[in-house]
């Protein structure tokens, strides 16, 4: 059985959810989700401590006034559970946070597996723009938050060459529920989020497994192309017929080949 709390740090508190024991494996969520949308590993994953928290202004982790960044708050939940090391496991922003927190406390980190994530420093010279996207920044702009969601799960979780009608409708809701609170909180979470991307591909001397879906973004596929020839194994892992949230659109899969990183360290 899980076991959920609070942490509080300032004015703010996160919600975090821990399950298991063994290896300390830590999840970080991407910026259009929360920790549910590791729902399929907690579930699935068996001999390992599982670690997930809401970052600031996601899902059950209040935003609060304090200027904050995500790395810290990340290095903040390790100590707070005493772990000294962990395995961090993230997608898209959370993949971001990962690469940061092992750029600035290698020594905390035993290996990255990074989904759907920029490569700093690199650019893809790739001009693209999602279909969706000018509507969503014209919903956004007049506070339609609801359809903002909904065609962000087009871009994200269906991604390009399928639709959301193609998705379990359990998987859609999920995804629009987290959103929606994620959209809620952006404006201001932007104001007080302190974290700067990396400018270039730290050197980090870990073992790095790349992920990304066939049917992301181009310019992200072309990311995850150069990380994992930096940082990788030399060719990123390609999950087919999934899009930018491959664990929650694909677990088995997804779940597969993360216990065969887990096991390689």
């Amino acid at each position: 059985m899980g076991v959920v709390e609070s942490l509080e740090i300032g004015d703010t508190t996160l919600h975090v959810d821990t399950a298991g024991t063994g290896q300390p494996v830590l999840f970080l969520h991407a910026g259009v989700t929360d920790s549910r949308m590791w729902n399929a590993q907690f579930e699935g994953i068996e001999g390992y401590r599982l670690i997930r928290f809401d970052m600031r202004g996601y899902g059950r982790s209040r935003l609060g006034t304090q200027g904050f960044t995500n790395h810290d708050d990340t290095v903040t939940v390790l100590d707070h559970l005493g772990i000294e090391r962990a395995v961090l496991v993230g997608c898209s922003i959370g993949a971001n946070t990962a690469l940061q927190v092992a750029a600035a406390a290698p020594e905390r980190v035993d290996g990255l597996v990074l989904v759907g994530a920029d490569s700093p420093g690199f650019d893809p010279e790739i001009d693209y723009q999602s279909p969706e996207w000018p509507e969503a920044v014209a919903a956004f702009e007049t506070g339609d938050l609801d359809r903002v969601a909904e065609l962000e799960a087009e871009m994200w979780l269906a991604g390009t060459g399928r639709t959301i009608t193609d998705l379990p409708t359990e998987t859609v809701a999920l995804f629009i529920d987290m959103d929606l609170i994620a959209l809620r909180n952006e404006a201001a979470r932007d104001r007080l989020d302190r974290g700067q991307q990396l400018q270039s591909l730290p050197h980090v001397d870990i073992k790095v497994e790349v992920v990304v879906g066939a049917l992301d973004i181009p310019p992200l596929v072309a990311a995850a192309h150069h990380l994992a020839a930096n940082l990788g194994d030399g060719a990123p892992t390609v999950i087919g017929d999934t899009a930018h949230l491959p664990p929650m659109d694909r677990p088995g899969e997804f779940n597969d080949l993360l216990m065969v990183f887990l096991h390689s360290l």
